[in-house]
């Protein structure tokens, strides 16, 4: 369940669950683990904090750290991640 702040701008990282399985060919990002490579702390993507403005920015839940910064445009999306990221996605068909 993800939990907004009083002014509505900053969720969990399990509010980007849709976008982040389309970025990431269907895998089920939420429980993915990253170290921050600023404080060196493990968390789940779910657990870290998603600031929705100009684009969506999920930040370390230790230290406040930029993980990942999506920003969209016109027929394109970008995509930047920090830190190391430990994903599963699912093979192609055989």
């Amino acid at each position: 369940m993800s939990t907004a702040d009083p002014d509505g701008l900053t969720l969990d990282g399990n509010a980007i669950a849709g976008m982040l399985a389309e970025v990431f060919n269907g895998a089920e990002m939420t429980g993915a683990s990253r170290v921050c490579a600023s404080c060196g702390q493990r968390h789940a993507i779910g657990e870290h904090r998603l600031y929705r403005g100009a684009g969506l920015v999920l930040r370390c839940p230790g230290c406040g750290d930029v993980g990942l910064l999506i920003v969209e445009g016109d027929g394109w999306r970008e995509v930047r991640m920090w830190g190391a990221w430990s994903v599963r996605v699912p093979a192609p068909p055989a």
